[in-house]
């Protein structure tokens, strides 16, 4: 799957199947594994299934450089969505509920496989990504943090091939903010506030792609949680009268949704600060 800003996302499902509607005891510990086995074996093509309808309804928000988020939501035999939450979060409110409401959008599922008796189901999936590719660039910036303190010029040396391979590419402005940063480590000033201006440059460039394409998405999709997204892409580039403007659009068409309300009271401190 393919980032919408750019660069290609590294994205991973993990999925665990969980008995709702069984009792276990802690002495029937064979059971168990013969239970567990057993629902592998009755909903493996469907969680494959659930897998697919999930991934075409994400795309991770680019707020983040790595994000990881997990959700636990419990589906009927129909298909349906009975409740769903977060169990571990990523420690953003924006990347968590791109992922509950990818869960809800993908929804009505399959119906049960026909030889199980089973009313529900309690899923356990976890959300992953990465704003960098899943192969060559991840692998220099990893391994460029590795050096950090140890050795800062084998450091930077790493991050200017990754800079060089995506080079013009806006997205890149966090590359520049690393370079910035092990610049002033190894005390070369004049090439840490270049490294500085050219992040500024990017960042403002990679602001306005992203709310190109939270407005594409509204245009295609107008729900509470696209204006919701779109909102951000305007606080992220500091424009907070678009972003209270488009959060008040999102809570007149949701209420009841006290996340976003606490979202618009933090908008508006933020913009009298």
């Amino acid at each position: 799957m393919f980032g919408r800003l750019g660069l290609k996302y590294l994205i991973v499902a993990a999925v665990t199947v969980v008995l709702s509607n069984c009792v276990y005891s802690e002495e029937f510990n064979y059971q168990q594994t013969q239970r567990k086995i057993s629902v592998q074996e009755e909903f493996g093509d469907y969680m494959d299934a659930v897998r697919q309808q999930i991934a075409k309804n994400w795309t991770p928000p680019d707020i983040m450089e790595e994000g990881h988020a997990t959700v636990i939501f419990k589906l009927d035999k129909n298909g349906n969505v009975i409740y769903s939450y977060i169990k571990e979060s990523s420690g953003n409110k924006f990347y968590d509920e791109s992922a509950l409401n990818s869960i809800q959008k993908a929804a009505p599922y399959q119906y049960f496989p026909e030889n199980t008796t089973r009313e529900n189901i309690t899923i356990v999936y976890s959300f992953d990504s990465s704003i960098v590719s899943a192969n060559h660039l991840k692998e220099l910036v990893e391994q460029s943090e590795r050096y950090v303190n140890r050795d800062n010029l084998k450091a930077r040396e790493i991050i200017d091939q990754a800079i060089k391979s995506i080079e013009g590419d806006p997205a890149s402005y966090f590359l520049y903010a690393r370079r910035c940063k092990l610049d002033k480590l190894i005390g070369d000033n004049e090439a840490a506030e270049a490294d500085l201006e050219k992040s500024k440059m990017y960042k403002i460039a990679y602001d306005k792609r992203r709310i190109a394409k939270c407005k594409e998405a509204l245009m295609q999709d107008e729900t509470p949680f696209a204006y919701f997204t779109l909102a951000n892409a305007y606080e992220l580039a500091g424009d907070y009268q678009n972003a209270i403007s488009n959060i008040n659009k999102a809570i007149s068409m949701t209420e009841l949704n006290q996340a976003y309300k606490r979202y618009r009271a933090e908008l508006i401190m933020r913009q009298d600060k």
